[in-house]
This record gives C-alpha cells, sequence and structure tokens, in this order.
C-alpha cells in the first residue's frame, strides 16, 4: 500500500510540474496584447516596452544597418524588413516601402523560423519595442509562427494587373483580374480592399476623377 500511495503521489507531482511548465511556456503569449505594426508606429512613444502580438509579411534580410546606440548590433542580432498585414503589395508605392524593421537574436528560434522563409512569407509574432531611437520603437521578436493566407506571387501579379486596368479605366479587364486574384489566399484586410476594387470595376463611377486609390 505505501509502495502504491507514493506512486500516486509521484504521478501528481510530475502532472503538476508539466502543467506549470506549460503555463509558463504559454503565458508570453497570452500577456501579449492584439496590435498591429501601424498601432505601435503611429505612438512611438506609447510603444516603448509594449509586448504585442502583431503579424506580418516578410520582405527580406537587411544584411547592413547602422545600430547606432541601440543594443541592436550585427553580431548580436540579424534584421528582417517586413510589410504589415495591412499593406496593399500590388500599389508599388506600398511595395518599395516595408512598415518596419523586426530584430531576432543570433541562435534563437526566432531566428531559426525566420531565415528559411521567403519573400511574402506570412508570421505571426510577439514582439517588444525594446528601444525608441530617431523616433521609431526599435522592434524585437521573442516568439514567432508562421501563418496560413500568405499572399501568393501569382495572386500578387493578378491584382497588380486589376489596378493597372482599372487606372486606366479598362473596367471589364480590371473586374476579371480582381476576380481571379480574390480566389487566391491573402491576409483578410487585403481581400477586404481586392473586393472593394472589384466592386468599383463592376460599377465604375461616371466621373473618373472620383476613382481615387486609397
Amino acid at each position: 500500500m505505501k509502495a502504491l500511495a507514493a506512486l500516486l503521489v509521484l504521478v501528481v507531482l510530475i502532472a503538476l510540474s508539466r502543467a506549470a511548465l506549460s503555463s509558463s511556456e504559454e503565458e508570453p503569449s497570452r500577456a501579449a496584447a492584439e496590435s498591429s505594426l501601424e498601432e505601435l508606429l503611429a505612438d512611438p512613444q506609447a510603444a516603448l516596452g509594449r509586448r504585442v502580438r502583431l503579424r506580418f509579411q516578410l520582405r527580406e534580410e537587411c544584411v547592413r544597418w547602422n545600430p547606432f546606440v541601440t543594443r541592436f548590433g550585427e553580431a548580436d542580432y540579424r534584421a528582417f524588413d517586413v510589410w504589415s498585414d495591412r499593406q496593399f503589395l500590388w500599389e508599388e508605392q506600398q511595395w518599395n516601402a516595408p512598415l518596419a524593421r523586426l530584430f531576432v537574436r543570433r541562435g534563437s528560434p526566432p531566428e531559426q523560423a525566420l531565415s528559411p522563409a521567403r519573400r511574402l512569407a506570412r508570421f505571426e509574432a510577439v514582439v517588444e519595442a525594446r528601444q525608441l531611437f530617431l523616433g521609431q520603437p526599435w522592434l524585437e521578436i521573442e516568439s514567432v509562427r508562421r501563418i496560413e493566407d500568405e499572399l501568393g506571387e501569382g495572386t500578387l501579379l493578378l491584382a497588380t494587373r486589376g489596378r493597372e486596368a482599372a487606372d486606366q479605366a479598362r473596367w471589364a479587364v480590371a473586374r476579371e483580374a480582381f476576380e481571379q486574384a480574390l480566389l487566391g489566399a491573402m491576409p483578410p484586410a487585403l481581400r477586404e480592399e481586392l473586393r472593394r476594387l472589384r466592386e468599383i470595376a463592376a460599377h465604375p463611377p461616371r466621373d473618373p476623377a472620383r476613382h481615387e486609390r486609397r
């Protein structure tokens, strides 16, 4: 009986230990408030020290940068330029202007997740604004995971063609391109915008000057 009781106590202790470990692993994600890159950059001072969970689209690694007086030197960190989850990448101006630069510590799990990823890969990450310099929050990724609904290159090409056709008032061509693009995967904000553009192409304004970009 004593052996059985000791065994039961051991099982309970193991279960409690695993529960505590699981709780500690999940805590960072629960503690991080939902946000976006747009929100963080809108008020840099308020962003300092905040831990948030946000989504982004990968552009490319930045291999050279000036860390100035921040902690983010090339010896300890890698940097990745990213678009927000809400940037309309068929717009040339948006494509050429990734919204933020995110940093990962060398040898960390986030580095291992981002290193093999290709352009347009979509991620959800917990980030913290570690420092404020030159009027911008310097953001470090604490954890990251790949998520679905990435914008594919073919979908992006169709959306770009539709946008160009709409600018030329070739509404039938634009509508068809937008409809084909909407068959592909993409972040929700981009899908909403393409649906809006499709509706404009389906019911074009009589006055071309009213057709404006967002």
